[in-house]
C-alpha cells in the first residue's frame, strides 16, 4: 500500500497508479468536465475500477482521495459526505448555457395522439400531478442498430420524447401507453442514491411502474418485437 500521495496536479498517471496500488486492483481514471456528475465509478476489486472525476479533483488534497478509496471499496457513508462537502466548497463548475429555444412539439402521429394519451394517463394514474410536454422524436438516421431507447424524460425542460418508431400500425396502443407512463413517472420519482450509487430507476420507481395495467404485456411485447422495430427504422 503506497504511503505517499502524488501532489502534482498534472500527475494523472501517478494518481491512477496510486489508486490501483491502494485498491490492489486495476483502475482506469478519466478526467471530465461534466456539469452534472462530478464523480462516477463502477467495478470492483475483481474486475477493476473505472473512475470518472471532474477536473476539480485535480486540486483535491490527499484526504479527499483517501475518502474516495473508502467510497469505492465500502460505499462508506462518512466518505460520501466528505466528498460531497468538497464538491460543494468548489466554485461553480461553469455557467449554465443559455436556454435552448423551446422545441416544436409533434404530438399527433399517424396512428397515435400523444397529447390525448398523456392526458388520459395523467388523470388515471397520477391525478393530474405530472406537468410536462410530450413529443415524438425525430426519425433516426438509417444505420445498423441492436437496441433502441423507447422514450426519454428531459428533466431540465420537462420534456418527454417517445421514439417515432412506435408510431406504427403493428404496435399495440398499450405498448405506447406503457412508455409514456414510464417517462411520466420519472418526473415524480427522480434519480436517487441507492447504496451510494445514483440510480435512475430506484426500487420505488420499479414498484410504481408495475401499477400500469398492461405492464407485463407491454414488457413482453417490447422484448419479442424489438427486432421488427429495428428493421423498420
Amino acid at each position: 500500500m503506497p504511503s505517499l500521495f502524488p501532489t502534482t496536479t498534472t500527475a494523472q498517471d501517478d494518481r491512477q497508479a496510486w489508486l490501483s496500488a491502494y485498491l490492489a486492483a486495476p483502475v482506469t481514471l478519466t478526467w471530465t468536465e461534466n456539469r452534472s456528475s462530478m464523480l462516477s465509478a463502477r467495478g470492483n476489486a475483481t474486475t477493476g475500477y473505472q473512475v470518472r472525476l471532474h477536473q476539480m479533483f485535480q486540486e483535491a488534497p490527499a484526504s479527499i482521495w483517501h475518502a474516495l478509496v473508502a467510497y469505492l471499496t465500502r460505499s462508506d457513508t462518512a466518505a460520501t459526505q466528505t466528498i460531497r462537502r468538497y464538491i460543494r466548497q468548489q466554485p461553480p463548475v461553469r455557467p449554465e448555457p443559455p436556454e435552448a429555444p423551446t422545441p416544436l412539439l409533434q404530438t399527433q402521429g399517424q396512428y397515435f395522439d400523444l397529447a390525448a394519451m398523456y392526458q388520459e394517463i395523467n388523470q388515471q394514474y397520477f391525478m393530474g400531478r405530472v406537468q410536462a410536454d410530450i413529443t415524438w422524436s425525430r426519425r433516426p438516421p438509417r444505420r445498423q442498430r441492436t437496441s433502441m431507447r423507447f422514450g426519454s424524460y428531459q428533466e431540465r425542460d420537462r420534456l418527454i420524447r417517445i421514439h417515432c418508431l412506435l408510431d406504427q400500425s403493428f404496435v399495440p396502443r398499450y405498448v405506447v401507453e406503457h412508455v409514456v407512463f414510464h417517462e411520466m413517472l420519472h418526473q415524480l420519482i427522480p434519480r436517487q442514491q441507492v447504496h451510494g450509487r445514483w440510480s435512475i430507476h430506484p426500487p420505488e420507481f420499479r414498484r410504481q411502474e408495475r401499477r400500469f395495467t398492461y405492464y407485463q404485456q407491454a414488457e413482453q411485447w417490447q422484448r419479442q418485437h424489438l427486432a421488427r422495430l429495428l428493421r423498420s427504422a
